[in-house]
């Protein structure tokens, strides 16, 4: 059973392009590397910071408000133990993730959420004192060292939600009085937005630099690595090309001998290629004609055992003929492929009624098809008419595809469409014969026009057959200028479609290659 295979071409490699890639993908490499040293160092400055500013927090409130006075008693100030312990709870997780982790995200926003809180600390510790405030624009400046906007963006929702919220309820230890705007903290987080704004602006301009630099710094390398790599190649080549040379030096006299030589046994391989294909040729009337007498012999005793019934002699020559018709038809596909090897194959145009041509051969191919329980359906176009074609070769493609058919679809169906097609300013006769039956792999289509080959082994094994069926088909249909194609998948069934001039050339080849 037959196919359409596809050729895939395998697409072209791309030396710039695949220098280009590993260049992006240097720069990639690079880019984040920067990024990662940048994200460490800038974590391990922050551990020290908050080691800093928590002393520094302890020391501002021991100087400020060290004692809390209560008429003549005293005792230590909240301030001090808001400085020491809650200060501590701020600033020492986030130092230590910066020793221990740092360049992990979570570390960056962990800093970020902590420097905002120690920030509002302290301004509590200040009572709220303007100069404080600022500790919040420095804070976020020194964040932006991170290259990494999205660090501002918790930053600033603890700072806003701080003002909101203490500005609520104490509004003395953000703001220094007892009564503040309810809108006031809406204020300070625009002065904060603002900053985050330019901020993030330098942010997103330093890392495009970044990158920027990152691509330069991986073009570059890629140069001498390139200029490194054409030195060596050019230095071996150089060798190579040496080494070469004296080789073709030393053997150009025994390669022109062997050139020779071998045009010798090639015109000798092509001289007994084309004796093979004339024998063959020529011999077609001498093995046909004693395979048909013991054809006609058998059938001629079948007639005489029929008048005197014996069932077992006419099963024995009912056996000699069914064999010599099969050997016959072997012998005649033989001697088919190699008279048209030989270009001795001749067309015989007629003009030829395509529905009279089918009406006679369903004669032949019934009995093929009902063998297997199959049903043989016809369909013609309006304008199917006549072609003008060799009578036998168009009724034996048609006959080897039904019988291609009628092999492999058990309880199945078989049809035939028959239409005109006109394309490219050719006319055509089309005829398309479908089954249902066991179907074929991309695979086994690729080389089921091949003499002798089946789709595969348990094929033969299973149905039988030679394989020349359809390399006949093929062969027929290019030497009349035509062709013929095929659909297929297993278990599905398959679909051949044979395309024939209407006005078929005396001589389309003289040779069809095998």
């Amino acid at each position: 059973m037959t196919g359409v295979t596809a050729t895939l071409e395998p697409s072209a490699f791309n030396p710039e392009s695949a220098h280009s890639e590993s260049s992006a993908r240097r720069a990639a490499d690079l880019f984040a590397q920067h990024q990662l040293a940048i994200h460490k160092r800038t974590d391990r400055m922050f551990a020290g910071l908050m080691a800093f500013q928590w002393i520094a927090g302890i020391v501002f409130a021991l100087w400020v408000s060290p004692l809390a006075w209560y008429g003549a008693t005293s005792r230590t100030h909240v301030h001090v133990w808001a400085a020491i312990f809650l200060g501590g709870a701020i600033c020492l997780f986030p130092a230590i993730l910066g020793l221990l982790r740092p360049g992990e995200t979570s570390t960056r926003y962990t800093i970020g959420v902590a420097q905002m809180l120690m920030g509002a600390l302290l301004i509590h510790l200040t009572g709220g004192r303007i100069e404080t405030h600022f500790h919040v624009f420095g804070s976020l400046a020194f964040l932006a060292v991170y290259r990494d906007w999205r660090v501002l963006i918790p930053a600033t929702v603890v700072v806003a939600l701080d003002h909101l919220l203490r500005g609520m309820f104490w509004p003395q230890s953000v703001y220094g009085v007892l009564v503040a705007s309810q809108w006031r903290w809406l204020e300070h987080a625009a002065w904060v937005v603002f900053e985050d704004v330019v901020l993030i602006v330098t942010c997103r301009r330093s890392i495009a630099e970044m990158k920027e630099h990152a691509a330069r710094t991986a073009a570059l390398e890629q140069e001498v690595r390139t200029r490194q790599q054409a030195e060596n190649v050019a230095a071996q080549y150089t060798r190579e090309l040496e080494v070469a040379h004296e080789t073709q030096r030393l053997n150009g006299e025994q390669l022109a001998s062997l050139v020779d030589e071998l045009r010798v046994t090639q015109r000798a391989a092509e001289a007994a290629t084309r004796a093979k294909s004339e024998f063959l040729a020529s011999m077609s009337h001498e093995l046909r004609t004693p395979l048909n007498a013991i054809i006609l012999y058998s059938e001629l005793l079948q007639e005489e055992a029929e008048e005197n019934p014996q069932e077992m002699s006419i099963r024995d020559l009912q056996r000699i003929g069914s064999a010599g018709h099969h050997l016959l038809s072997l012998i005649n596909d033989i001697l088919d492929l190699s008279k048209i090897e030989a270009g001795k194959m001749m067309l015989d145009l007629e003009r030829i009624d395509v529905r009279e041509m089918i009406a006679e051969l369903l004669d032949t191919v019934r009995p093929l098809v009902e063998k297997n329980a199959n049903s043989l359906t016809i369909h013609y176009a309006d304008d199917v008419g006549t072609m003008r074609a060799d009578l036998t070769k168009t009724r034996q493609i048609l006959l080897n595809l039904f019988s291609n058919a009628a092999k492999f679809t058990s309880d199945g169906a078989i049809t035939l469409h028959v239409r005109r097609e006109a394309g490219g300013g050719d006319r055509s006769i089309v005829f398309t014969v479908t089954d249902t039956g066991v179907g074929m792999t991309q695979e086994q289509t690729a080389k089921i026009f091949d003499p002798f080959t089946q789709a595969d082994v348990t094929t033969t094994r299973k149905y039988g057959g030679t394989g020349l069926g359809l390399a006949i088909v093929s062969r027929f249909c290019r030497l009349m200028g035509g062709e013929v194609s095929v659909v297929s998948e297993p278990g599905l069934g398959s679909c051949f479609t044979v395309r024939l001039p209407i006005e078929v050339a005396d001589l389309v080849d003289d040779v069809v290659p095998v």
